[in-house]
């Protein structure tokens, strides 16, 4: 991207692109005071601020446009000093990033951040939505929370400082580039993705100001290490998509080896559990830690069977790993109590099967329908 220079003027697009961000810049400033209005302004007021934003985000890039062709003519015929200007747009981009980024930081070092409602601690893991999810897991180690506050808050501060400019931007452009993957792929509020993706475009837009400098020490600059004589080069090539491939084919292998592993693998629900010829009543499972109503096969990770139909509970369940042969059908658990099942499935499908076999002194019988989270 093209630098601003005395004797270097820049394209239009570059100066719409300036312009623009200093709009969006100046825009989310003058709103910034709204923060502190009690909630029964935004009540009352709330359905018209769609309006008010949309409009002014139009009136801002309309200005931003008609400024930068104005300002490329008057360049266009030596009638401005463009740096001065490209100066001010730049350092109100560079503020406005500290401003609302560090705002951040220290939202989840004074805990107003990744803070998890109580309610949300009583409901099924496989009931809570995206932002649940990350609200919690971000929010359960404080320090973690605390260490990405204050990258935020000093990539911020090197923002404030020319000279520290592009060391603030490596290091907030990594966390905002996962921020925004977190709130797109996590469905996290449409305003919180809006905001991440402009703030990283605007740290793109200051990164690539020094362009012919990072690529100078990215991919112009090489070792000064002797050479390492291997022959001809595609030995080398080779040697380093072999490594890339290495990494893939033995994971590969690892499930060809274990093929059985991801056929039960899921949630089955146990419709029916006859225990020594008699048929477990529905309730059973409020006196009987043996009266299942679900089974988790979990692959590698083993299987559970649980007699709790609303939650899993590693305490009143029984765990531990399982053989399956899919050609003769063949099951054999291997409970971490030391007991061992050893069952035939019937009838299996993807979605049903009949499980039976014998489990210590007990023989069992459990219809099963596969469930779907």
């Amino acid at each position: 991207m093209e630098q601003a220079s005395p004797d270097n003027h820049t394209t239009w697009l570059f100066k719409g692109c300036e312009s623009a961000l200093a709009a969006t810049a100046l825009l989310n400033l003058l709103l910034f005071p709204l923060e502190f209005l009690p909630f029964s302004f935004f009540e009352k007021y709330g359905q018209y601020f769609e309006y008010v934003l949309i409009g002014s985000i139009g009136l801002a890039l309309l200005g931003s446009l008609i400024y930068s062709w104005l300002w490329h003519r008057r360049e266009q015929t030596n009638t401005l000093y463009s740096d001065l200007q490209h100066a001010w747009l730049q350092a109100i981009i560079r503020y406005w990033l500290a401003l609302s980024i560090s705002s951040y930081g220290f939202a989840k070092i004074l805990k107003t951040q990744f803070q998890t409602p109580d309610f949300f601690l009583d409901m099924p893991l496989s009931s809570v939505n995206g932002m649940g999810l990350t609200w919690y897991y971000f929010g359960y180690s404080y320090p973690l929370a605390v260490i990405i506050g204050l990258f935020q808050i000093g990539g911020s501060i090197l923002l404030l400082y020319r000279r520290t400019t592009l060391l603030g931007v490596m290091i907030l452009l990594p966390v905002m580039v996962n921020i925004v993957l977190i709130n797109l792929f996590y469905k996290i509020s449409i305003g919180a993705f809006c905001n991440s993706v402009i703030y990283s475009l605007s740290l793109v837009f200051l990164l690539l100001l020094h362009w012919e400098r990072l690529k100078t020490i990215f991919w112009d600059l090489v070792d000064h290490l002797p050479h390492i004589p291997l022959g001809s080069s595609w030995v080398k090539h080779s040697l380093r998509l072999l490594l890339i491939a290495m990494a893939f084919v033995s994971l590969k292998v690892l499930m060809l080896i274990h093929p059985n592993e991801q056929i039960l693998k899921g949630t089955w629900k146990v419709e029916k559990l006859i225990r020594n010829g008699r048929v477990q009543p529905t309730t059973a499972w409020l006196t009987d830690n043996k009266a299942w109503s679900r089974v988790y096969f979990a692959g590698y990770e083993g299987c559970a069977f649980s007699p709790n139909p609303y939650r899993f509970d590693s305490g009143e369940s029984l765990l531990g790993g399982y053989e399956f042969d899919s050609l003769q059908n063949k099951l054999q658990v291997n409970f971490y109590s030391h007991d061992t099942l050893r069952a035939t499935l019937n009838n299996r499908t993807t979605e049903t099967m009949r499980l039976q076999g014998v489990l210590g002194h007990d023989t069992l019988d459990m219809h099963l329908v596969r469930l779907y989270r």
